[in-house]
């Protein structure tokens, strides 16, 4: 009879090499960093009122930049999420002005969502058109329709369908649990199915993945459906919290949630991360664009701090990729 040889306790010192290999590590510890520093410094940083607002729009950054991290693991890029939210933030609040209600408007976002995920997947998959090029050519459509046919267009946003925007549960923001619910969602599919592994199996090497059975179109095609999806709930949330939409909503949010997941530790050349780096880095993100504003910096530095930040993620990508695999 065998008997079970129960596994010997980690030491601390293995503990810390396991977490030191963690794609977000180097993102987390700055984080901290950055808090403790922050909560020293900058007045009213640390206020009630001030975490809570600074969560709240974390919460619209996270929820899009977990779906987009999921199509940079898989070896591509989405920058059309600025003008899918303002498109789809923009009907809801028109459907939410009309009917005062809260579930056809989060259809009708959703749906959007959907569906402009669904063609930017379709243009890439089918079309072959790089992902680049055919986000970006989105991004300028909706855009450019939106100015159009809505330029002058202001939907106000009754009470009723701004719960997901400024409700609360415990004192806590409601946009706060839903990002912890999308995160959920996305540990469990990464956890309990062949999702994850898919993902990075395609922005490892696509044409081995190929060769190894895997559906790449399929899998590249849902990630971009997955993207529109959590733009429309994201963008129920949004105008919820500003209360009005117009057709220049969400101008130059485009950018954030990549920033977000390549500065929390996913690898822009795909087949690397995590569910939590894009979540650590719109904590990031969110704290440190809310000191600036704390410190009254103008919005051009703001766009300055942001790039500085995504070249220093992909800079440190670069070289821990080198130091590891020996490679770029």
């Amino acid at each position: 009879m065998s008997v079970a040889i129960p596994a010997r306790p980690s030491s601390p010192a293995e503990r810390l090499r396991r977490f030191a290999t963690r794609p977000e590590a180097p993102s987390l510890v700055f984080l901290l960093a950055a808090v403790a520093v922050f909560s020293i410094t900058v007045d009213g940083f640390l206020d009630v009122d001030n975490l809570q607002g600074t969560l709240s729009q974390v919460a619209i950054i996270g929820i899009v930049a977990l779906a987009v991290n999921q199509v940079i693991l898989g070896g591509e890029i989405d920058v059309s999420t600025g003008s899918m939210l303002a498109t789809c933030a923009f009907l809801a609040g028109l459907v939410a002005e009309r009917t005062s209600g809260l579930l056809a408007a989060l259809a009708v976002a959703l749906g959007v969502g959907a569906v402009l995920g669904a063609i930017n997947g379709l243009l890439i998959t089918r079309l072959r058109l790089p992902s680049i090029i055919a986000t970006l050519g989105l991004l300028y459509v909706l855009r450019g329709t939106l100015l159009a046919e809505g330029g002058d267009t202001v939907a106000n946003t009754p009470s009723g369908a701004r719960v997901l925007g400024t409700g609360e549960i415990l004192g806590i923001d409601v946009a706060v649990f839903l990002l912890i619910a999308v995160f959920g969602v996305f540990e469990l599919l990464h956890r309990h199915s062949l999702w994850g592994r898919e993902m990075l199996a395609v922005g490892g090497n696509a044409e081995a993945a190929r060769i190894a059975g895997l559906r790449v179109d399929w899998i590249r095609f849902r990630g971009f459906l997955l993207v529109g999806v959590c733009v429309g709930l994201a963008a129920v949330v949004y105008v919820g919290q500003i209360g009005q939409v117009q057709a220049t909503a969400a101008t130059g949010f485009e950018l954030q949630p990549i920033a977000a997941a390549v500065v929390g530790g996913t690898s822009i050349a795909g087949g690397r991360g995590s569910n939590l780096a894009p979540i650590v880095g719109a904590v990031l993100i969110g704290v440190i664009l809310n000191v600036l504003t704390l410190l009254s910096v103008t919005g051009t530095y703001a766009d300055l701090v942001m790039g500085a930040l995504i070249l220093v993620a992909i800079s440190t990508d670069v070289l821990r990729r080198r130091l590891v695999g020996g490679s770029a």
